[in-house]
């Protein structure tokens, strides 16, 4: 597939809005601590009960309340699990006839061998499961593209949210290398941080999910919307960290320039860019490629980009709602300053996801 757009709420005002975020990682268990945590510097990063061939302990950012015997599926279910506690109240709310979306992102091993599958199926019954048993109808999805999963899902439910086929969407992603088999693969491939791999990435772990409703049921729900769905634009990068192909970046420059766009078009400006670009060589080189392509079209030089895996690690399909939920909280409350935030994933296997939103006050 190749570029596909999504604007909202252009012709009128009936763009999703955002209702409630909740998210559990390695710097903390809510949205705004994690917003404050990491407005303070601090990072996630600790030594974990993993042994690298090199000898060293492995450095990963991990949810120190989990029980570090828990690995694999055990984990992602019980990171998963405390996402959602938060929202417990609000769905509890939601009418039982109400049309109701659920979308899990999640990597894409999940989809690449029985391992990652076997994973995927606990994580659909430990979401949908409970839904299902209370009466709900519900429309249920998983993509499984890594670090792009929330930009795929953001353009599906927002576009059935705008059009009515859809009242509200509980959008999660997880992601956890947490798990020996998950290790072992990155230790052959030499991805991960030792003294002898320098230019790789600190594995990480978090779940965050992120609800999506129409304006009309956030009202009938008595909640106030925090942030406007804007813009979506999913990608096909042909380079990728596993061939060797030339990297252009035109995956990621052309779906974040396609959003950008749009803020041009109404005269405003981008002020944040959460990236999920690691120390990688090749991450690094898509960004340097991708950032002037799209920044110089709304950012001004008080505009902010920030890479989240220097204090969460690399958290995969978390990182985006991770950033949508931080974002929300810090332009809310005016650090940075701004309203707007582009969220941008790539993916191992080459998806490529860009999400606009503007916070509410």
């Amino acid at each position: 597939m190749g570029l596909e757009v999504a604007h909202f709420g252009q012709s009128r005002s009936t763009e999703p809005v955002v209702i409630a975020t909740s998210t559990v990682n390695a710097l903390a268990i809510t949205p705004y601590q994690t917003w404050a945590f990491r407005r303070a510097e601090i990072t996630g990063f600790v030594s974990s009960p993993f042994r690298l061939p090199s000898g060293n302990a492995l450095t990963f950012a991990r949810v120190r309340q989990l029980d570090p015997r828990s690995i694999g599926a055990d984990r992602l279910v019980a990171l998963t699990q405390r996402a959602l506690e938060p929202l417990g109240g609000l769905i509890a709310r939601v009418p039982t006839q109400a049309r109701l979306g659920v979308v899990l992102c999640l990597a894409e091993r999940c989809d690449a061998d029985e391992h990652g599958r076997r994973a995927r199926r606990r994580l659909e019954s430990t979401v949908l499961g409970p839904l299902i048993e209370r009466g709900y109808q519900v429309m249920g999805r998983t993509i499984a593209k890594g670090h792009a999963s929330f930009g795929y899902a953001a353009r599906e439910v927002g576009a059935m949210l705008e059009s009515g086929q859809m009242d509200l969407a509980l959008v999660l992603g997880v992601d956890s290398y947490y798990d020996p088999f998950v290790l072992e693969a990155l230790f052959q491939e030499e991805r991960v941080l030792d003294s002898d791999w320098r230019e790789s990435f600190v594995p990480g772990e978090a779940a965050s999910a992120i609800v999506l409703a129409r304006a009309d049921v956030a009202r009938d729900l008595g909640v106030k919307p925090t942030a406007t769905l804007d813009s979506v634009a999913t990608n096909e990068e042909v380079a990728t960290v596993d061939n060797d192909v030339g990297l252009l970046a035109l995956g990621l420059s052309r779906a974040a320039v396609a959003v950008v766009k749009r803020l041009r078009r109404e005269k405003r400006t981008l002020d944040w860019w959460i990236s999920d670009a690691t120390g990688e060589p090749f991450r690094v080189q898509e960004l340097e490629l991708a950032w002037p392509r799209a920044a110089h079209l709304a950012m001004t030089p008080e505009g902010r980009l920030d890479l989240f895996p220097s204090h969460f690690g690399d958290i995969g399909a978390a990182t985006m709602p991770t950033g949508v939920a931080v974002a929300i909280e810090g332009l809310r409350r005016g650090d940075p300053f701004g309203r707007t935030c582009l969220a941008t994933g790539s993916s191992d296997g080459g998806a490529r996801g860009a999400v606009l939103l503007t916070a509410l006050t």
